[in-house]
């Protein structure tokens, strides 16, 4: 496998080509590093990554991007991050630190002094920068090469320029953002000079080869921005400069929505960029953007990059690449981009590994093993399940049908991960020990199903009970002539019709309904989704609702928000806003599917409610609840 190969990078041997690409956990509040930081890299140093990059660290105060952003702008921090060093070596782990100014993109809120370029303010988050002055911008080149080595002082095996994204030496390097006419700007050679200048001064600081990485946005995706062909010859100028190694990635903040690819995007999505950069280049290349192990192989053998990050993977499964040393099947991301939406409020999450942002170490066995009855097999209860048993309490998992939920989820074409993290966690059940019955367990503790006799046993018997059994449909909204309509289904079933084309009305536009709407949209037509809130998919990450916002409106899918469905009949549907008044009619629907939310199922006396029993919500919260019961227990 050429993921696990040895790989040299200037004067290091790296153990394999998996590389954790920066990503901020968003736990370093008063800028220094921390002890939920140096456990977050040496997690994944222990679990056999070849190289860790942090995430970015400002080398000056008013360029943090964020209030939990880390700090490398002056000697006071060093003690910190000799710690984080020392604690990924005593890992066995290589450790670059990424060095990063969020330049116009931050607020005034995070940075008393918003700068840039030029007066141009990022429009997503509606900045209002001032240009710097020439010795400003001298300076902060200044800065960057003290960090450098700064990080070099501290024990670092290298650093990372971010030069990607949007930021500061992003800003400089693109025509999109830099009108500058003096030596900063004006030109390719001008919009150049600060991203060469600290490749240059950093070289001159660390020596001639310790490793100097830059992460280049090769192509920014906003018109009049830096575009592939450009980002080849700005490598070249800083491999020229002096730099180790180019780290291909993509967009700016007005381009986030394809920053992080989510469960729409193609594995590897940004492979072909770093293919464009790696020809001629002469040095090694880093590839990003939604990588499992298959994508990560291809793009190596299809010589698009040498190494490969992995980002949102290896937060879903810090073991990632010792789970593939040993043949087992890592933990797989989701990318739903639960993570993303996390970090401007920290600290980081992750849907499917709850450790992530924690101090949370594997919990120790329990003082007395206890018989434990989990009651439902979805997110929450398998995960509540694994964590007991792992602790040595006896578990006996209880469902009708094992997975819960994840099985309609998964349902989707676009999220089809949803059934291998099913799968993973099934594995992890039976490898814990896990006792797992079928039958239907109702809040009265009666029992049906083909495990019934023993079932009724291991209730009886139980010391400790979970109710994980997942939501119900709520009672279909009061609509005149819904009732009468022949063909009116819950979400999981039309899901399961998804072959049977027919004119669809979807009543309710969020996150479920929306999703919906987008697996239906190939196979139906037309298809109307109903929503009586101002945007439909509310309630997923930003980024994600917007990419879905723009699929459906691509498939003709009509998005109809402010409205409520005041009555169905064969002659069509009437829709009124929410004060009642009269908008539209529609045809009538050959379909249609309530996605008007679902609730809670009464529980038994005495048991824990845990996941969608408890407070329905995502597959985050579920495992979330499952995971700290099951460590509690």
């Amino acid at each position: 496998m050429r993921l696990l190969e040895p790989f040299a990078l200037g004067p290091l041997t790296l153990k394999n080509r998996v590389i954790m690409p920066a990503m901020d956990p968003s736990l370093c509040p008063d800028g220094d590093i921390e002890a939920r930081t140096i456990e977050h890299y040496a997690l994944r140093a222990r679990g056999g990554v070849g190289l860790i990059i942090t995430g970015n660290m400002s080398c000056e105060a008013r360029g943090r991007v964020s209030p939990f952003m880390p700090l490398i702008e002056s000697d006071a921090r060093l003690p910190g991050l000799r710690r984080l060093a020392e604690a990924v070596h005593a890992e066995g782990g290589v450790i670059f630190f990424q060095i990063s100014h969020g330049g116009r993109q931050t607020t005034e809120g995070v940075s008393a002094d918003v700068v840039a370029p030029s007066a141009l303010g990022c429009p997503l988050l509606r900045s209002r920068p001032r240009p710097l002055e020439d010795a400003e911008v001298d300076a902060i080149a200044d800065r960057f090469a003290e960090a450098a080595h700064r990080a070099q002082r501290a024990g670092a095996d290298g650093v990372e320029f971010h030069m990607a994204h949007g930021y500061l030496v992003c800003q400089f390097l693109s025509p999109y953002s830099n009108t500058r006419a003096d030596r900063w700007g004006g030109d390719e050679a001008g919009r150049a000079r600060l991203a060469e200048e600290i490749v240059r001064r950093a070289r001159a600081l660390v020596g001639p080869t310790w490793p100097l990485q830059c992460r280049l946005s090769a192509d920014e995706m906003v018109a009049g921005g830096i575009t592939p062909p450009l980002a080849r010859r700005y490598a070249r100028r800083l491999v020229a400069a002096g730099a180790t190694s180019i780290s291909v990635s993509a967009c700016n903040y007005e381009s986030y929505i394809h920053n992080m690819p989510s469960y729409y995007a193609p594995r590897g999505a940004f492979a072909p960029l770093a293919a464009i950069i790696r020809e001629g280049l002469g040095a090694p290349v880093v590839a990003v953007g939604r990588f499992d192990p298959a994508s990560a192989e291809a793009a190596l053998a299809a010589g698009q990059a040498d190494l490969i990050a992995m980002g949102r993977a290896l937060l879903a499964d810090p073991d990632l690449a010792r789970r593939l040393e040993q043949g087992a099947t890592p933990r797989p991301c989701l990318a739903c981009n639960r993570c993303v939406e996390a970090i401007s409020t920290g600290p980081i999450r992750c849907a499917v590994n709850p450790a992530l942002g924690h101090l949370a170490p594997p919990a120790p066995p329990a003082p007395r093993p206890k018989r434990v009855a989990i009651i439902g097999g979805g997110p929450a209860g398998l995960m509540a399940s694994v964590e007991a048993a792992r602790r040595g309490h006896s578990v006996s998992l209880i469902t009708a049908r094992l997975g819960g939920h994840l099985n309609e989820a998964g349902a989707a074409p676009a999220k089809t991960d949803v059934h291998a993290f099913q799968r993973f966690l099934e594995a992890e059940a039976r490898a814990a020990g896990v006792d797992i019955l079928l039958g239907e367990v109702a809040a009265d503790l009666s029992v049906r199903g083909p495990d019934q006799a023993m079932i009724a046993a291991r209730l009886a018997d139980a010391e400790a009970m979970a109710w994980a059994v997942g939501a119900t449909h709520p009672p279909r909204p009061p609509i005149e002539g819904l009732d009468a309509h022949p063909h009116v289904r819950w979400p999981d079933e039309a899901l399961a019709e998804l072959a049977l084309g027919a004119s669809t009305l979807i009543i309710g536009g969020g996150s479920e309904g929306a999703e919906i709407a987008d697996a239906l949209a190939p196979h139906a037509g037309p298809i109307w989704v109903v929503e009586r809130r101002r945007k439909i998919g509310l309630g997923l990450p930003s980024s994600v609702r917007q990419l879905l916002e723009d699929r459906l409106t691509a498939a003709g899918v009509a998005l109809l928000t402010r409205r409520e469905v005041a009555s169905i009949s064969p002659e069509g549907v009437r829709l009124a806003d929410g004060r009642g008044r009269l908008k539209e009619t529609l045809p009538a629907p050959a379909r249609i599917v309530l996605a008007v939310g679902v609730r809670a199922a009464p529980s038994p006396e005495g048991a824990t409610r845990l996941g969608d029993a408890l407070k329905p919500a995502s597959i985050l919260e579920a495992a979330r609840d499952g995971w700290r019961w099951g460590r509690e227990v």
